[in-house]
């Protein structure tokens, strides 16, 4: 199962997955994707690196929570895509400051589910031409 497909996929597999935790694969596929190191994105959520590192060395699912932080990317990636050329264009929105996020870049954003929030907001308000 590649994870940049998974919002693609219905709500309730979404979910069935997550809980199952994403595979070691997960964070490597998304670094590769979006051209970033591995470490910036264990930093940015706050997740602990030696625990990542092993679990990917050891082939070990992520667990729940670390699955849902990673998958927090994934679908910001997805819905930056409507506006973003190229997933190069989304990694460099995603480590830019931004004003509207306190001046806090979106990737920082995404180690909480308010955070994700307001960066998924933003990005529907980009969509639409609306002010942030």
């Amino acid at each position: 199962m590649r994870v940049l497909a998974l919002t693609q996929r219905p709500l309730g597999e979404q979910i069935e997955v997550l809980e199952r935790g994403l595979p070691s694969s997960a964070l490597g596929e998304i670094a590769t994707a979006l051209g970033l190191p591995k470490a910036r994105i264990i930093k940015a959520l706050k997740l602990v690196l030696r625990t990542m590192t092993e679990r990917e060395k050891k082939h070990e699912r992520f667990s729940t929570a670390e699955s849902e932080r990673l998958y927090r990317i994934v679908r910001v990636r997805s819905l930056a895509r409507e506006i973003f050329s190229s997933d190069a264009a989304v990694a460099e929105w995603l480590g830019a400051a931004d004003r509207s996020l306190g001046r806090r870049a979106p990737l920082e954003m995404l180690a909480t589910d308010l955070g994700a929030q307001k960066v998924e907001s933003l990005l529907r308000a980009m969509i639409h031409g609306v002010p942030a």
